[in-house]
């Protein structure tokens, strides 16, 4: 069983116009020949209300995320394989959820997590998916400006 093509779209699309919530707030790296949005600097600039956030919802997706996080998708010996790989403690909790979130975005749109048959685990990644769904919504209401990007879509 593939993962359902609903939850990978809606996934997609939240996280697209996340992306573009960020650049449009001042969360932009770059140069005048490429944009992309700063994941971190949001996570910094959030962090103390992220930590605050009491939606149980919300901290069930962020622990899941952190204690089992998404796995990376590696080459070993010439074939793909995953490799455990879990975020770097000692940044924010906000940074390490959000690059969690990303690797999810990472697998889904580079064909890992839905076309790969030599991973089997749908129900995990469906857990992941709808999580990091859960930690994208709440996170751009934790910015009133990437919060009107994201409902308007310009700021």
């Amino acid at each position: 069983m593939f993962l359902p093509q609903a939850l990978a779209y809606e996934f997609i699309g939240t996280f697209a116009r996340c992306e573009y919530a960020l650049k449009c707030s001042g969360f932009a790296k770059g140069s005048s020949s490429s944009v992309e949005a700063d994941w971190d600097a949001f996570a910094t600039a959030i962090d103390w209300h992220f930590r605050r956030v009491n939606m149980p919802e919300f901290r069930s997706a962020v622990g899941f995320l952190l204690q089992d996080p998404p796995r990376k998708q590696i080459l070993r010996n010439g074939k793909v394989d995953w490799k455990a790989s879990p975020p770097d403690t000692s940044l924010p909790k906000a940074q390490q959820t959000l690059l969690m979130v990303r690797r999810i975005r990472n697998n889904l749109f580079h064909g890992a997590k839905i076309w790969s048959p030599e991973y089997g685990n749908r129900e995990r990644d469906i857990k992941l998916v709808k999580a990091g769904l859960a930690v994208l919504k709440q996170c751009v209401q934790l910015n009133q400006q990437v919060h009107i990007a994201y409902e308007v879509g310009t700021f």
